[in-house]
């Protein structure tokens, strides 16, 4: 069987569990990494990174080894799918994950994240579609997904706009009927995280601590609807006061409060 295999190096438990299975089904087979080569026509280095825990392989390399040493076809697609899933949603500093979390349901939806753990289940339901490939779907539409775009959306490092949303619905091919509930359900978490109108001496005070606690993690998404909010409690109130240098039907200078830095 030649000299002994490296440790496993996967950190994610799911794809470690992927690897050791794997190799379990060529040693008891009793087969070489050439021997297993020469018969799925996969070179061996392939089929040694497959069973490191360095990736998750492709499904193709999995069922060519399942199928060729005899294997279950079944538990095979279920151990690259856990893998699969897990290599792509992010893990929160310090957690240990053990099993998938519960389905989220688009009427229950209350914040971001659960639309972005949505985004990653509609993209395992569509059989882990590349987001180049992601991309090419959403431009047969006439629209655009850029994987660079993408790729920080579904880290949480950059916002989750709603035409985003609704592209990688269709091009994860999500029903129509379920993109409507997806689509309400965005509407409800993008409503219930914008300020309430007081005044502005209000909503200045509100900007101005998100501009402070912003290097903490405050996203741009909500720093803009607090400023857009800022602009028009102001332009409200000027209307509201004939008498303001501002208001309607008088010149008078943009005494909007700057931007703290």
């Amino acid at each position: 069987m030649g000299r002994r295999e490296k440790p496993i190096e996967a950190t994610e438990p799911a794809l470690s569990r992927l690897a050791a299975w794997l190799r379990e089904q060529r040693e008891r087979e009793q087969l070489t990494y050439r021997q297993l080569a020469a018969r799925t026509n996969y070179h061996a280095t392939t089929l040694q990174r497959a069973a490191s825990g360095r990736s998750v392989p492709s499904w193709k390399v999995v069922e060519a080894v399942t199928r060729e040493c005899g294997g279950d076809l079944k538990t095979a697609r279920r151990k690259w799918v856990q893998a699969n899933y897990w290599a792509h949603v992010p893990r929160p500093s310090g957690t240990r994950r053990l099993r998938a979390p519960r389905r989220v349901d688009p009427e229950q939806v209350d914040s971001f994240a659960d639309l972005r753990r949505a985004m990653h289940e509609m993209r395992r339901k569509a059989d882990w579609p590349s987001l180049k490939e992601l991309d090419r779907r959403a431009r047969a539409r006439g629209r655009r997904l850029p994987s660079s775009t993408l790729a920080l959306v579904l880290k949480g490092e950059a916002p989750l706009h709603k035409p985003v949303f609704l592209t990688f619905m269709e091009a994860c091919e999500v029903r129509e009927v379920r993109r409507t509930l997806w689509a309400a359900a965005w509407d409800r978490t993008n409503n219930a995280r914008t300020p309430v109108p007081v005044n502005s001496r209000t909503h200045h005070a509100e900007f101005v601590r998100a501009m402070q606690s912003s290097s903490a993690g405050t996203s741009t998404d909500i720093l803009f609807r607090l400023w857009v909010t800022l602009r028009n409690s102001l332009a409200a109130e000027r209307a509201d006061d004939p008498g303001h240098p501002g208001a309607p039907g008088r010149e008078g200078t943009d005494d909007t409060p700057p931007v703290p830095v």
